[in-house]
């Protein structure tokens, strides 16, 4: 293999690898009641999916109620503030979204570490055309 052809492998390999979807987000079953949380599992997202974290109110009375969801979803469901009806109650929720791995935690207010795996192929893809453009 010429030296130009496995730069251009390499070069290749490392968009590839910096592009690829390893996305994880937690995700829960049902949506819990606050100041209750979800028991959360890690899930992997389908590709184009993000993290996302919901929160919906209501008030009956002098009660509030808040509930709380996670999951995978798609762009579109991302930035939403609009209202639902769920058990005689109108909630309205608002959907965040995150794209590192397991970024939408409690609050979406600490953020996950993105794939390593990812980033490490990655730096040592771009560190061998370094390498090989330097001879």
């Amino acid at each position: 293999m010429s030296r130009s052809t496995a730069l251009l492998f390499l070069i290749l390999l490392s968009l590839l690898t910096s592009t690829a979807v390893c996305l994880t987000c937690y995700n829960c079953v049902f949506p819990i009641v606050s100041p209750l949380d979800c028991q959360p599992y890690p899930k992997k997202c389908a590709v184009g999916e993000r993290c996302l974290y919901s929160t919906a109110t209501a008030k009956m009375e002098s009660k509030q109620y808040v509930l709380i969801e996670k999951s995978c979803a798609t762009p579109s469901a991302c930035g939403v503030t609009r209202e639902k009806r769920v058990a005689g109650l109108v909630f309205t929720f608002t959907t965040r979204c995150c794209d590192t791995d397991l970024c939408n935690s409690a609050s979406m207010s600490t953020y996950a570490a993105p794939c390593w795996s990812r980033t490490a192929l990655s730096l040592v893809c771009m560190a061998l055309i370094s390498l090989l453009a330097s001879e």
